[in-house]
């Protein structure tokens, strides 16, 4: 009987004795894989309040860089600048974003993800508020460089930190609704934009004339604030820090998180973690050669592929919504215009042609009737017609967010209806369905969140903020080239234009069956 139970006690201690994966032994249930210390921390509270905090971010940011819009039209008169000027300044948030994004990737994967986007933002928040005090265009257009060049770093440090604090079962989900954020971005800022700019007073101070749109312009500059503050409240990546060997601090955040979910801190079992993806990175000091090392694995094999068919489908995307999203309500603006005084039957390209020959003429008239009056006013039209895209966009992307574990599928049926509506726009030789076919087309936003979404699950954690800070510089260099390109194009070859972007955006769909399958994926 002795025996027996001898025997039975060996084979439990030898049960005890766990081999994972990776072939580490977990004794007494002490030691865990990363994501089984995720599902053990549950899903509540900490996760939820991280995602509201990630959502204000990238709503700070968006407004930062894509509000800039609203207030170079605000301050047109009170700055005097001319149309040249305008077209600098407007291009600032693009030009910080490129210089920026390899530093904010670099920082991110080797500092951590909440210390750079809380001196990011701050740093961004400080800018923004001085740009309201600006005397003049350039002064204006240095600080929003600098403050868009800071803020910049949400678009990948904010991804990784929300994606390494969230299980695998929400992970997609949760990064396809941080991108809902971006969309609901241009109804803020165009509704804050009418409210203020229907004020009407005049300040002097420290030798500015202190007019409504500085106002907008300090409004506009507060969620910056507001999201280092939230972020305060939140602890580093438990990843980001295992990942540097930093292994008692991220059990020690996990343990957090499961308090903060709401569970008892004495039953709390993790006593070391472990990464199945076995890759580490020293944090050393800044050199060349660690920034080098930082970017070089990324463009050789196994990670080529994977880098190249991502970037490619950053830069489809981009250039095919961006490109046409930022000059949209002066699409909007020519098309209504347009439709009431032209002939039956016009297409869609039809109206830009009627305007071609006089836009010019009227720009400039309006220009000078603005610098003599100094209005500084912004149209109603305008305004309904950035608020109802971007709400809708919103609503749209967090209906798609529901189906995140389809990634791959969905990515290839948005980008296939896409690219079929820029063909059909000019084809139905009809105005009114050539603009809801235009609306259609650029629903290639709803894709920007899978793709992000696809940056932190394809890398190893110590590449996973580099990949996607350089994958948003291609996406800012696509829009910004696209956008030049795009916004002369309209009125003298319109039909080229929407037929070269079907064509990319069809690659894109092509490109996309390469992704991998969404059962097959790993999640590192």
């Amino acid at each position: 009987m002795a025996s027996k139970d001898k025997m039975k006690t060996v084979i439990n201690d030898l049960g005890d004795l766990e081999m994972n994966s990776t072939g580490h032994k977990s004794s007494d249930k002490t030691t865990y894989s990363y994501e089984e210390a995720l599902e053990i921390t549950g899903h509540g509270k900490y996760n939820y309040l991280m995602l509201y905090t990630c959502f204000v971010v990238i709503i700070a940011m968006g407004i930062d860089i894509f509000g800039l819009g609203i207030i170079v039209t605000a301050a047109t008169c009170d700055l005097g600048m001319t149309l040249s000027q305008i077209g600098v300044l407007s291009s600032m948030p693009f030009a910080g974003i490129i210089v920026m994004s390899y530093p904010w990737g670099y920082l991110s994967d080797t500092r951590g993800r909440r210390l750079v986007l809380m001196y990011a933002m701050c740093g961004s928040f400080i800018s923004a508020a001085l740009s309201s005090l600006a005397p003049n265009w350039q002064i204006l257009a240095a600080l929003r460089f600098i403050s868009s060049a800071m803020s910049s770093a949400a678009e990948s440090a904010t991804y990784a930190l929300l994606g390494e604090c969230c299980g695998s079962r929400v992970r997609a989900k949760y990064m396809l609704l941080i991108t809902s954020a971006l969309m609901l971005t241009p109804t803020l800022y165009y509704i804050t934009g009418y409210l203020i700019m229907k004020l009407d007073f005049t300040v002097y101070l420290l030798g500015i004339v202190y007019r409504p749109w500085r106002l907008l312009t300090l409004l506009m500059a507060l969620p910056l604030g507001v999201s280092t503050l939230c972020l305060w409240y939140f602890s580093e990546s438990p990843k980001f820090l295992a990942n540097v060997g930093r292994g008692d601090e991220a059990v020690e955040v996990l343990k957090r998180m499961y308090v903060v979910n709401g569970k008892s801190e004495d039953k709390f079992p993790i006593k070391q973690i472990f990464l199945e993806d076995g890759s580490k990175e020293a944090v050393g000091d800044f050199s060349f050669r660690s920034l080098w090392n930082q970017i070089a694995p990324l463009f050789k094999p196994p990670l080529f592929i994977k880098t190249f068919l991502l970037f490619y489908l950053t830069f489809v995307t981009y250039i095919a919504n961006n490109s046409f999203a930022i000059i949209l309500p002066t699409i909007f603006n020519i098309f209504f215009t347009s439709y009431a005084t032209s002939v039956e039957g016009a297409s869609f390209c039809d109206l830009f042609k009627l305007t071609n020959s006089t836009a010019t003429a009227e720009v400039v008239i309006d220009y000078k009737q603005d610098i003599a009056n100094c209005k500084n006013g912004i149209e109603d039209n305008t305004i309904w017609a950035g608020c109802a895209h971007g709400l809708s966009f919103f609503v749209l992307n967090a209906l798609i967010s529901q189906c995140a574990s389809k990634r791959k599928i969905l990515t290839i049926i948005v980008l296939v209806i896409a690219a079929a509506a820029a063909i059909g726009i000019e084809s139905t030789g009809e105005a009114i369905s050539g603009l809801i076919l235009f609306y259609v087309f650029l629903t290639t936003a709803m894709v920007f969140g899978v793709i992000s979404s696809y940056f932190v699950d394809l890398y190893p954690t110590s590449y996973r903020g580099m990949v996607a800070c350089l994958g948003m510089m291609v996406a800012r260099l696509s829009a910004f080239a696209g956008t030049n390109i795009i916004s002369g194009a309209m009125t003298t070859n319109c039909s080229t234009a929407l037929y070269g972007g079907a064509g990319i955006v069809l690659s894109g769909a092509i490109a996309a069956f390469f992704l991998p399958s969404d059962s097959s994926l790993a999640i590192n």
